[in-house]
């Protein structure tokens, strides 16, 4: 026969092996949710800036050839090529640099 010590006995060595199975599981995975927030936040915040950056700089350069009365310069396929090229290169570098900065911010902070 169970006793009502036994079954308590038996639901706290369960809660036990589930704790000791999360403790494994954390230090398997050392970022913590801060890091985890960074590595996510700062290549996506530094990818809005150079976006709106780039459309700033398009939107200058149309000024520009429209006010010199070039109009085939803005609106030539070749000149949207061209802007979309330069715009996902840029996009691309800035991707790349922003996580390679985050992730040696989360390293620093565990050494």
């Amino acid at each position: 026969m169970h006793t009502a010590a036994d079954t308590i006995v038996t639901r706290l060595q369960a809660v036990d092996t589930a704790v000791t199975a999360l403790k494994a599981r954390r230090e398997r995975d050392p970022e913590t949710l801060g890091d985890k927030i960074l590595l996510f936040a700062l290549p996506t915040i530094a990818g809005v800036a150079i976006g709106r950056i780039m459309q700033s700089v398009w939107s200058g350069v149309e000024r520009r050839c429209i006010a010199g009365g070039n109009t085939k310069a803005t609106t030539s396929l070749i000149a949207s090529l061209s802007r979309t090229a330069i715009s996902a290169a840029v996009a691309a570098v800035t991707n790349q640099l922003s996580s390679m900065a985050a992730q040696a911010i989360v390293n620093k902070h565990h050494h």
